[in-house]
């Protein structure tokens, strides 16, 4: 009998430990479960291609916001997003036109595009867990185009090396890797307009040389969708040649 009750009490002891095994397991695999994101893709019906920016709306290329570009090409982009957080508000797709500003015959690199955006055209919807979504991107009216940042172009024409500073910082060129501007090379930068602004009044710019001689650029007032072109000489520098950049250069 003793035997028996032994067996018994072993019996339930093993049954209580695979239960709360099998219990842990099933905690387990509920903590570790990640729903299924939702698939978006994304048509270009446009004849610009376009940089999407997931949440977030930048001034310049910024690489957490960014998911990608969809070409003139194939004119299709495929995306897996997290479904949203909030079920109210959902999540907000912000939409890039690249405009092509100059060729890379004007570049003396690549062809370089600038941003620009279409007045509330940003996709915003609630993305729900493993759910497919398309979203067509339409071709923008071309006055309702608002580029996001001011351009400048200077051309070095001086004897010496400059680089560009505005306000002591240093600009990074739009259409090559290092700041430093060679003799007879021309430069693209982008300034940044505030937002709720049309127009920045510059009165910071200067070039510097090799041997760190600074001379400061004209003053001027720098309007989104204008080009503001400067020669630098050894003799001086002129005031800007304004032209409007082409928003149907692609």
């Amino acid at each position: 009998m003793i035997k028996i009750l032994i067996r018994s009490l072993i019996f339930i002891f093993l049954y209580a430990i695979l239960i709360s095994c099998d219990n842990s397991n099933s905690d387990n695999n509920i903590d570790n479960y990640t729903p299924p994101p939702a698939k978006i893709t994304f048509f270009n019906n446009s004849s610009y291609p376009v940089d999407i920016f997931y949440n977030f709306n930048p001034q310049f290329l910024d690489p957490s916001s960014y998911i990608g570009t969809v070409d003139t090409i194939s004119r299709t982009l495929i995306v897996s997003i997290p479904a949203s957080t909030d079920n109210l508000l959902g999540d907000t797709f912000y939409l890039h036109y690249k405009i092509l500003l100059a060729n890379s015959s004007e570049t003396g690199t690549t062809d370089l595009h600038i941003h620009a955006e279409r007045t509330m055209s940003n996709i915003t919807f609630v993305l729900e867990s493993g759910k497919t979504y398309n979203k067509t991107i339409e071709n923008p009216p071309i006055n309702e185009l608002r580029f996001v940042n001011g351009i400048i172009k200077i051309q070095n024409l001086t004897t010496d090396q400059i680089w560009i500073e505005n306000n002591g910082v240093i600009l990074p060129q739009k259409n090559r890797e290092t700041a430093w501007l060679t003799i007879g090379q021309t430069g693209y930068y982008e300034i940044v307009i505030p937002f709720l602004s049309e127009s920045l009044s510059m009165d910071s710019l200067k070039t510097r040389d090799s041997q760190t001689n600074r001379v400061s650029l004209p003053s001027f007032e720098m309007e989104r969708g204008k080009l503001y072109f400067f020669e630098v000489r050894n003799t001086g520098i002129n005031d800007p040649v304004v032209s409007p950049i082409n928003p149907l250069a692609k």
